[in-house]
């Protein structure tokens, strides 16, 4: 298809570093998002100028304030951007194929899809799922995943989501360690210091014991000097060893507390409202396996 050449061409660069100057109403700012000089930005805005045969800002001593044109093309190149990265995103995106890839910690593969895993086969048929696991989901591209079990996806607010655990938090040990201990049964906080094991949680908001006390309403107890764990099935391993108390998600321990080898040792608390999303790229195909495997794993999300 013939096309003209475009009256923007030349300029494109230009434009994007428009957008961003209306967008801040600020050259400086402009120029600390875009990487770029504050004189380059100037030069930026001066080619549109000289090109157009009009001032773009009323400039007033530091201050600058975009004209109603200048509003006008910065909205043009934001929803020109829009669709660029729309698309972006769905050339980016795999083609349907019989095989999906899904990330996940590696206490969740453990306690959580461990167990269910026959049944996620089957009910996928022959299409093989390949699990990527880490504790440092920050460290790995999940644009280039299928989808991924996360704890915040606001990291890519352009994927679709929905909640699968809801974020229930309580203390647990071994039977043996609270016959051990008797005390606890007048409060955690009378454990010794050592008792209390740590999870390192890292960015995820999750609770730790702090947190735990403060929203339960129990005193602080003094912490010893325990290890802390940074992978969740060595803290449970720990925990089952009878090393100490820790403490359990919903979702993760289910298991564990079904066949008595932990015991639920304290209050529930609610720190938000979910704990794990499952988070996806766009499904091309209704029938292929990424829509079977979102079809399996909302089927295991509790319905509330």
């Amino acid at each position: 298809m013939e096309r003209s050449i475009r009256p923007t061409a030349g300029s494109l660069n230009s434009l994007l570093v428009l957008e961003v100057a209306v967008r801040h109403a600020s050259l400086s700012r402009a120029a600390i998002e875009l990487g770029l000089s504050q004189p380059a930005v100037s030069r930026h805005i001066a080619t549109l100028e000289d090109r157009l045969r009009q001032p773009l800002f009323e400039r007033n001593n530091n201050r600058i304030t975009p004209t109603a044109n200048a509003t006008r093309l910065a909205d043009a190149v934001a929803l020109g951007l829009g669709h660029v990265d729309q698309a972006w995103s769905e050339v980016l995106a795999a083609p349907e194929t019989d095989e999906v890839t899904l990330a996940c910690t590696f206490g969740f593969a453990d306690q959580w899809l461990m167990p269910r895993h026959s049944d996620l086969r089957a009910s996928l048929g022959g299409t093989r799922v390949r699990v990527v696991t880490t504790d440092q989901l920050g460290d790995i591209d999940l644009s280039r995943l299928d989808a991924a079990v996360v704890w915040d996806p606001s990291r890519m607010p352009e994927r679709p989501y929905f909640p699968l655990i809801p974020a229930e938090t309580f203390p647990v040990c071994t039977p043996g360690f609270l016959a051990d201990h008797p005390e606890a049964a007048d409060g955690l906080s009378a454990l010794p210091p050592e008792s209390f094991l740590h999870f390192d949680t890292g960015s995820s908001g999750f609770l730790t014991w702090p947190g735990w006390f403060e929203q339960a309403g129990l005193p602080l107890p003094r912490f010893g000097k325990a290890p802390e764990f940074d992978a969740y099935p060595f803290l449970l391993q720990a925990v089952l060893d009878g090393e100490g108390i820790a403490l359990g998600w919903l979702g993760l321990v289910d298991q564990l507390l079904e066949n008595g080898r932990l015991v639920r040792a304290g209050p529930s608390v609610f720190s938000r409202e979910t704990a794990y999303y499952v988070q996806h790229r766009p499904v091309l195909d209704e029938t292929g396996a990424l829509a079977r495997l979102l079809a399996w794993f909302q089927a295991q999300a509790p319905h509330r």
